[in-house]
């Protein structure tokens, strides 16, 4: 799979409808990662778009035994049951349904985002003063991802707040 990239701007017509653009759509190798996307309320109520095998191989899997935990029962139920297939069009376009639309506050514009192996729907203010503000601790923001993504055992692990152990 190739990694989804860049930010573009597209309203959501009349209908619920949203067009993908061809730039991201092309990345995606209906043979290998299956037709349309899963849409998924994402981390901070943003509409993440999987193919559906990507979707398959990120999913949460938990033991059977951690059925027994409440918090497991309920994500899985959240997790899944709010997920769901959506059909690209011959023009590109998706129907975002109506409920993931609501818990995700897209109004009618919207920043269609490629990050890395899905794609976000965001409403477009919103992710305008989100870019506006992370710009501003960009070399922060990196340093820190950045020492989260090294191998174990590739130098100091960093903690989250940022102090090495």
């Amino acid at each position: 799979m190739r990694v989804f990239t860049g930010q573009f701007f597209h309203a959501i017509d009349a209908k619920s409808r949203l067009t993908i653009p061809a730039k991201l759509r092309e990345q995606i190798d209906p043979s290998s990662q299956g037709y349309g996307f899963v849409a998924v309320y994402g981390f901070d109520r943003i509409l993440y778009l999987y193919p559906p095998e990507t979707y398959t191989s990120v999913a949460p899997q938990f033991p059977t035994a951690l059925h027994t935990k409440k918090d497991v029962r309920d994500y899985e139920r959240l997790a899944y049951g709010l997920a769901e297939k959506v059909e690209v069009d011959r023009l590109g376009r998706i129907l975002i349904p109506e409920t993931i639309r609501e818990q995700c506050a897209l109004t009618r514009e919207v920043a269609v985002v490629g990050v890395r192996d899905h794609i976000e729907i965001w409403d477009r203010e919103r992710w305008n003063t989100f870019v506006r503000e992370q710009l501003e601790q960009h070399d922060q923001l990196a340093e820190r991802a950045m020492a989260l993504a090294e191998p174990a055992g590739a130098g100091a692990s960093a903690e989250p707040g940022g102090e090495s152990t």
